[in-house]
């Protein structure tokens, strides 16, 4: 099996907040977007969807708290 690559430091900043802004679900897109001063929550699906292909997140379902940390 093929170890993914290191997170980024906007990676890192990215899965720390959502994990300590997780409490009965994760943060919004939006909210992400507010918390690093994103323009646009695109901005935040990119980081996203790279933290899901490295394996350190997971998407559980459509709706708009659908983040789930892989332990």
């Amino acid at each position: 099996m093929t170890e993914a690559p290191p997170l980024t430091a906007k990676q890192q900043a990215i899965l720390a907040y959502i994990v300590d802004n997780t409490s009965a679900a994760s943060p919004t897109f939006r909210q992400i977007a507010r918390a690093f001063r994103f323009k646009s929550p695109n901005a935040v699906s990119v980081h996203v969807n790279a933290l899901v292909k490295k394996g350190v997140l997971r998407r559980t379902g459509n709706g708009p708290r659908n983040l789930e940390v892989v332990a």
